[in-house]
């Protein structure tokens, strides 16, 4: 018994095929192989690969170079020549005639018609005051007489006449001309208070007593505001601190009157106005005037 037991626990070696041989062969030829190719350098270029040859780009800042050296001597060449070609120019001007011939010739091409199409400016008739008068709401009675004084407050209104320019539209306004900034006459102007808004009123000579017949037949040497006439039409307004002027809004012109007469007062209850409203130069002061045809 033991010794079989001996026996079954011997190692035995198995029979190998020829297949098997043949396998445990090729096996041993590829390491082999193996350790031959890791046996080589790594940096060891084979001899079959193509040399390397520049790119095409390489050559494109030469390009350039080139291009840029070519510029600056034309440039160069051009700068010399200048003062030759202006020369020759200058001797031998073009005649009208040649100028004409050129394809623009005229530079103001179109402009002739352009200025048709614009309107011409609106020109103006002035009149000035031939009569000046000075009323006061709180001295209803009293009389200053035809002069040249004019003063505007809350309690006082100046009475103007002025002769209505002849010809033209039938478009009229009052006018204020503002002294000269630096002139002497800026001092004759006394002003306080709020002065943009002077009224403008036509008056109606209907309610005067029967001896005015019509506008421009009131007797300014015995006006005083108990013989005023009523007021008719609010005409516009006038803004005393622009410059160089101000004008009311155009209303028609009176044409059964050859003179107009208007009240200026203040809107403002802080506001004066007083100067010598004389034609001398430098002028200023209140005006009519009419639109031109």
């Amino acid at each position: 018994m033991a010794s079989s037991k001996a026996k079954s626990s011997s190692y035995a070696p198995l029979g190998q095929h020829d297949d098997d041989k043949d396998s445990i062969a090729t096996l041993e030829e590829h390491s082999a192989a193996s350790e031959n190719d890791h046996s080589a350098p790594l940096l060891e270029a084979p001899d079959s690969l193509p040399s390397l040859t520049p790119s095409k780009s390489s050559h494109f800042p030469k390009l350039i170079f080139y291009f840029s050296l070519a510029l600056v001597l034309l440039s160069t060449a051009n700068v010399a020549l200048l003062p030759a070609t202006l020369s020759k120019y200058l001797a031998y001007p073009l005649t009208e005639s040649q100028l004409g011939d050129l394809p623009l010739g005229d530079a103001r091409l179109g402009l002739d018609r352009a200025a048709k199409a614009i309107p011409p400016p609106q020109t103006y008739d002035h009149s000035w005051p031939d009569k000046i008068a000075r009323v006061s709401r709180k001295l209803k009675k009293a009389v200053w007489g035809d002069g040249t004084q004019v003063y505007i407050t809350v309690e006082d209104s100046t009475v103007m006449r002025f002769t209505i320019p002849s010809k033209g539209v039938n478009a009229c306004a009052l006018f204020w001309r503002a002294p000269p900034e630096h002139s002497a006459r800026a001092k004759d102007l006394e002003t306080k208070g709020e002065i943009s808004e002077i009224e403008v009123w036509n008056l109606i000579v209907s309610s005067v007593p029967s001896k005015s017949a019509s506008i421009g037949k009131i007797d300014f040497d015995t006006l005083s505001y108990s013989t005023l006439p009523a007021r008719g039409e609010l005409l516009g307004t006038l803004d005393l601190t622009a410059e160089p002027n101000s004008t009311t809004v155009e209303f028609a012109c009176p044409s059964d009157a050859d003179s107009f007469t208007v009240e200026l007062r203040c809107q403002r209850v802080a506001c004066h106005v007083s100067f010598m409203q004389i034609a001398m130069a430098p002028r200023f002061g209140f005006e009519l005037v009419r639109r031109r045809e």
